[in-house]
Parts: C-alpha cells; sequence; structure tokens
C-alpha cells in the first residue's frame, strides 16, 4: 500500500533536480511514490529524473505540456494512489525522517491534515541580504499542536498571524481532496493561496507540528522573489474572487472563525494592489482587457479602485513630507549654528518648532549629526541577550530566529539551558551549529535567578539584554536601544512593551512597564533628579531595559536566588545607582506572551512571600550603599502598592493567609509604613487598604 504520494512538477530545475530527489529517496518511510511530472520542461531536468527511475520503481514520470505550476500538479494528483499526498517544490528539499514522522502522525489521530514549518536556505549572500524576512516566516510556534477542526485551526494560526498559505508545509488526506474537488486553480500564480485555505477549512481533523521538516531555497530568480507586478495581482485578485465564492459553502458561527476569515479576504485584496505599486491604473486597465468582461469589472472594482484612493492619498502624505522635510532641515541647521552660538536661543528655538507638531528633539540632532559614526559596524560584540531557559521548546525556535534577524549583527545570544526537560536541548544545539553567535550553556535546574547569573558571567558585550524565550522581539531591538544607550551615554535604557493573549490574539500596549506620562523632563536622569518616583516609572521586569556592561560589573549587581520576582533585586538596585538613565519612547520593542494556558499562580502559590524577601533584600542593599534616603518615598510606595497586589491577587487561600501573616507580623513594620501619613502615599486607596488590613488584625 502507497502510504504517502509525493507530487513534484518540473520546469527547467536541472541545477536543483538531484538535490530535491535524492531527499525523497532517503525517506525512512518506504512506502511511497514519487510522481514526477515534466511540465514542457527545455533543460537537461529530466534526463536526470530518468537516471534515477532506472534505480528506483517508486518514481513514476508524468509527461505534459507546459502549462503552469498548478496544472503540473494536478496531472501528479491525477495519477496519485497514497493515503496521504505531499507536493514538493523542484528547488526544494525535505529532511529524511519527514514523512515516516508525518505520516504516523496523522495516521495515529486520523487527521485530514498536518501542517509543519520550513528553514529558508538561501542560494547566496546577496539573496539572504535582499530577502531577510524568509529566515523567520517559515517558523510558527508550538502552540497549534492540539488535533482540532480545520476551520479552528486556520482561525487560531490566522488571529496570530501565523498561517502560511503554502502546499509544501502541509500533507492532506487524498480522499480530502478528491472528495471536496480540491485542486489548484490553473493560469495564474500564487495558486497556493487559494489550495490551502480550500484544504484547511475542510479538514474536520487537523493539527500543526513545530518542526521545520521543509527546506525552502530561497533563490532570486523564483516566483517567490521574481517581480511579475501584473501576474501576481491578477493571481491574487483571481483567488480572491474563487475564495469569497468558496466561502458561500459554509455558515460560520464561531466569532474566531469569522474574523481569520475576514482578515484573510483583506489580506488578499491588499496583496492584489500592493503588487502594482509601479504600475499606473491605465497601464492595469489595458493589460486587464483581454479577460472576459465579468473578470475586467471585478478587477477594477476591487483592485484598480483601490489603487486609485492610496496613489491619492499617498500624493497628498508626499507633499505634507516634503513640507514637513524642508522646515526640519532649515530648523535643523539653525538648531545646529545655535548649539555653538547661542544655546538659550537653541531651546527657545526648539519650543516654538515642537508647538507647530514638529518633532525637533535632542535625540533627533544627535542622530544627525553622528549619522557617519551610526553607519560604522562595530568590530565588537555591541550586546549580550542572555536567556534563562526551561521547557521552552513551543516558542524556542521563533525566538532565536527573531534574535538571528537583528538589524545590528554584532550580538552574541547567551542561552542557558536550567536543565530542561523537553525538546530545549536539541533545538538549542541545533541553533548554536547555525549561528556562531548562539552560545548554549547546559546545567542542572536552578532557578531563573542563577541561569542569568551563569549567562553574565560569559557575557562580552559592551551592554546586556535579559530576555525571556517565550516573547517577541522586534527587529530592531538591539539597534535602537544600544545606540540610544551610546548616544546619551546611559547605564540603562528604558523601553516599552505591548502583550499578546494567547487565547485571543488580542494586543495591547503594556503601560505599566514604561510609564511615559510619569518621565521626568530631564534625560538622562537618575535618583538625583527623579528619586521620590524612581520606582514608579516602570516595573522589575529585566526584559524591558538594556545595561551596561561595565556598570553591572562595577556595581556587582546579581539576580537574586528566589522562585519568583528574583529579578526585582537587581533591576531596582541598577535603578537606583545608575547614573544616567534613559528612554526610547513611543515604540514598542518586545511583545510578552500571557494567558496562554500554563498555570503562572502555581509557583507564586507555593513560595507566596518571595516577592516579600526580594524587597527587604532590596532596602538593606540601599541601605548598605547609602542611598536609600534618596529613594525612601518611591521605595515605601512601591513595597505597599506590590505587597497588597499579591495579596489581592493569589489564588490559593492558604498562600494568601501566609502573606498577611507575613505583613501582620514582620512585612508592614520592616518597611517602617507607620511613620508615615496619608499624604506621603501616592496612591490615597491603597493607603486605606492598608489601614483596613492593619484594623482588620486588630479585630482578630
Amino acid at each position: 500500500m502507497v502510504k504517502v504520494s509525493v507530487i513534484i512538477p518540473i520546469y527547467n530545475v536541472e541545477k536543483y533536480i538531484e538535490d530535491c530527489i535524492c531527499s525523497v529517496l532517503k525517506q525512512t518511510l518506504r512506502e511511497i511514490e514519487i510522481i514526477c511530472v515534466n511540465d514542457g520542461t527545455k533543460d537537461n531536468s529530466m534526463s536526470i529524473v530518468d537516471k534515477y527511475k532506472e534505480q528506483d520503481d517508486r518514481i513514476i514520470i508524468v509527461n505534459k505540456e507546459n502549462g503552469g505550476l498548478s496544472s503540473a500538479r494536478n496531472a501528479g494528483l491525477d495519477c496519485a494512489t497514497g493515503e496521504y499526498v505531499y507536493f514538493l517544490d523542484s528547488d526544494d528539499m525535505i529532511a529524511d525522517n519527514m514523512l515516516e514522522l508525518l505520516y504516523n502522525l496523522a495516521s495515529k489521530d486520523d487527521l485530514d491534515n498536518i501542517y509543519f514549518d520550513a528553514e529558508a536556505i538561501y542560494e547566496s549572500s546577496e539573496v539572504e541580504k535582499q530577502y531577510p524576512q524568509y529566515k523567520t516566516y517559515y517558523c510558527r510556534p508550538g502552540i497549534f499542536t492540539e488535533v482540532q477542526s480545520g476551520p479552528e485551526l486556520f482561525a487560531r494560526m490566522e488571529n496570530f498571524k501565523y498561517y502560511r498559505p503554502s502546499a509544501c508545509l502541509q500533507m492532506p488526506k487524498r480522499s480530502l481532496l478528491i472528495e471536496n474537488d480540491i485542486r489548484f486553480k490553473e493560469g495564474i500564480i500564487h495558486e497556493d493561496q487559494l489550495f490551502s485555505v480550500q484544504a484547511i477549512l475542510l479538514s474536520k481533523r487537523a493539527k500543526h507540528v513545530a518542526i521545520p521538516y521543509y527546506m525552502r531555497r530561497v533563490r532570486s530568480e523564483s516566483i517567490m522573489t521574481s517581480e511579475q507586478e501584473f501576474r501576481s495581482s491578477y493571481g491574487y485578485y483571481i483567488c480572491l474572487k474563487e475564495y469569497q465564492e468558496f466561502l458561500k459553502r459554509f455558515d460560520f458561527q464561531n466569532p474566531d472563525v469569522i474574523k481569520a476569515v475576514r482578515r484573510r479576504l483583506q489580506i488578499l485584496q491588499n496583496l492584489a494592489v500592493s503588487e502594482i505599486h509601479k504600475l499606473t491604473c491605465q497601464e492595469l486597465k489595458k493589460e486587464i482587457q483581454e479577460y472576459p468582461l465579468d473578470i475586467q469589472f471585478g478587477y477594477e472594482l476591487y483592485v484598480i479602485r483601490v489603487l486609485q484612493e492610496r496613489q491619492s492619498q499617498q500624493e497628498k502624505q508626499k507633499k505634507l513630507k516634503k513640507e514637513i522635510k524642508a522646515v526640519k532641515k532649515s530648523t535643523t541647521f539653525r538648531i545646529g549654528r545655535l548649539l555653538l552660538l547661542a544655546p538659550r536661543k537653541c531651546v527657545a528655538l526648539m519650543r516654538n518648532v515642537s508647538e507647530k507638531g514638529i518633532s525637533c528633539t535632542w535625540y533627533a540632532i544627535k542622530r544627525r549629526l553622528t549619522k557617519e559614526r551610526r553607519e560604522l559596524s562595530p568590530n565588537k560584540v555591541c550586546v549580550s541577550i542572555i536567556i534563562p531557559i526551561y521547557n521552552a521548546e513551543k516558542y524556542l525556535r521563533g525566538c532565536l530566529n527573531q534574535l538571528r534577524v537583528q538589524t545590528l549583527e554584532s550580538i552574541e545570544i547567551i542561552c542557558v539551558n536550567d536543565g530542561s526537560t523537553d525538546g530545549t536541548k536539541a533545538i538549542l544545539d541545533e541553533y548554536a551549529v547555525k549561528d556562531s553567535r548562539i552560545k548554549v550553556v547546559h546545567q542542572e535546574n536552578q532557578g531563573a535567578g542563577i541561569t542569568r547569573n551563569k549567562g553574565l558571567e560569559s557575557a562580552q558585550g559592551e551592554y546586556l539584554l535579559f530576555l525571556d524565550a517565550d516573547d517577541i522581539f522586534d527587529k530592531k531591538l538591539c539597534e535602537d536601544v544600544y545606540y540610544k544607550a551610546k548616544y546619551d551615554m546611559a547605564d540603562v535604557v528604558l523601553f516599552g512593551a505591548n502583550r499578546l493573549n494567547m487565547q485571543n490574539a488580542e494586543q495591547e500596549p503594556m503601560g505599566w512597564v514604561l510609564k511615559e506620562q510619569m518621565l521626568p523632563q530631564k534625560m538622562p536622569f537618575s535618583i538625583k533628579d527623579y528619586g521620590d518616583k524612581i520606582y514608579q516609572v516602570t516595573t522589575a521586569c529585566p526584559w524591558s531595559k538594556m545595561f551596561r556592561a561595565e556598570f553591572v560589573r562595577q556595581q556587582q549587581l546579581q539576580f537574586q536566588n528566589t522562585k519568583n520576582a528574583n529579578d526585582v533585586f537587581f533591576v531596582r538596585t541598577a535603578l537606583a545607582t545608575a547614573k544616567r538613565i534613559t528612554v526610547l519612547r513611543k515604540k514598542k520593542y518586545i511583545t510578552y506572551r500571557y494567558n496562554d494556558g500554563t498555570n503562572i499562580q502555581s509557583g507564586k502559590n507555593k513560595a507566596p512571600i518571595e516577592f516579600y524577601k526580594a524587597f527587604k533584600a532590596l532596602k538593606e542593599e540601599l541601605l548598605r550603599r547609602g542611598i536609600y534616603k534618596k529613594v525612601e518615598q518611591s521605595y515605601v510606595n512601591m513595597v505597599l502598592k506590590e505587597s497588597l497586589f499579591n495579596l489581592r491577587t493569589v489564588s490559593d487561600d492558604a498562600a494568601k493567609q501566609v502573606i498577611q501573616e507575613t505583613l501582620w507580623n514582620e512585612g508592614f513594620s520592616f518597611f517602617e509604613l507607620s511613620k508615615y501619613d496619608k499624604s506621603y502615599f501616592y496612591d490615597k486607596k491603597e493607603y486605606e487598604e492598608y489601614q483596613e488590613l492593619l484594623q482588620q488584625r486588630n479585630d482578630t
């Protein structure tokens, strides 16, 4: 019995076909057929295939006139006999055990379709620089591994922006395609956009495996990277039109599915328009004239009309930008002279410009005056990224891929594996081979605090970032924050973050991580300028901050060895001792994942007073350094807020009782809250809540 039919369309790929065929012949699953469809190839591709057919009778050759990729795939599907079908592009390859592992999983769970990931292989360094986005595009986190219906899986992937419309990243059951008459639309490119949506929405049982079994070759002359403006636009439009017709078969009730369906429709329309930005509306109308009237009218409605509106809007924006640029150029020149000749007049001019709505900050001036220095590539490790890792295989590939494509290349990525028991170790070892900047340290489980300290020991960078393996990082994180630190000669740089709800894909800013409205006007600042609010402007999370490595060593900063709240001591001490703290405003460089089904409360329930131990150690350290008085009001307000928060949010009654007793018996006394009156506290409601707790103790 043929378990999997592998269909390979072939057209002028003599340079790659041998690698492709060999990757299939090496499969550990032997019960396969390899259908090679000769789509009228004009080069030496088929003679290479013929050579391998003589060695292996599982190879089947189908000859046809040239009709395009869709036509070739359909021809292969017509003669396929396997239980499952896999469409492999002739310039790509697959891992040796891919078909066996996927087939066993699909059979075990009786799946209609199974999805997996890919790794980009660049043909040259020039192509890699031209298309860096493909390094991360085909890698999805392991959050779709449960067996669910196709529409549910589509909704999860699409709403989290991880849906990839590729026939090569799925292995559908052949009966699914035959019974539902799912075929590739012929006569267009980007046909995967339609086929993939049909296949997933009609699947009753599907799942995703977060492993890059597929090796996608990125080359300059492929359909994926070549410029074919009208053909691309037309292909997307036909997929959009057919997709709308296909949706009439469904009556979706799930709001997440409806949201995903609408998002894909919008994406297809945007793609149809974005592909033709170099063509005028008149040129497009001329191109479409040879097609039937209904196609012409529809194309004009969906594409040309939207293009006209966008071009009109772009012209207005260009005109406005030109005007603003002229004003900025004039203003910056004037400020540049005034910086030397009349600093006070410079400040007045900047204030006047700001009131007119034109951004002209000291930071902008510094960027302009140091442009040449910024463009130099430092021959050193600028940033050491330290990541404590424990059982993080669900998100780890995505994390490392995002860090590998940072626009600042002079980084090192120190991954400390804290005794993980899942597939983390194998992934780390795999990536250490791929990228020499990734350094892996394995240790027995000791907790996040000790793990971060371990990474700190080997860090060679000028600045330090402490990141978590389950978060999402902007590609300019290292570059922007590093240069901001350099420009302001800062010990610490603060920046903002978003958070992503893993249940509904909703994203929102984490305003409490960096309270921009509370920041002092003076930049950079320190406790000398802002000691009474130093702990209110940001939280203790280390991943929204960059630290100067020499400053950390000089201050002998270490993370505490506690079961939770291990970052309080390090971060809060750093803020109190830093001479120059600066801020990157507005842009959010990290997206924090939350509500993904893991029970983060269980650790706090088992060790409920770790936060108190952290704040106690912090006060003792501030007293030892002789700087407690400078931050006293900020510290007192912080510990009251955090103590009440922990008491209010703990989910276990026994843990709540432990917190309450600790605060009653020693905590409030150690914090010396009784010596301050109500006016000393920033949040009067918290002060009243504290008084109620004291009264409650007296009553008992």
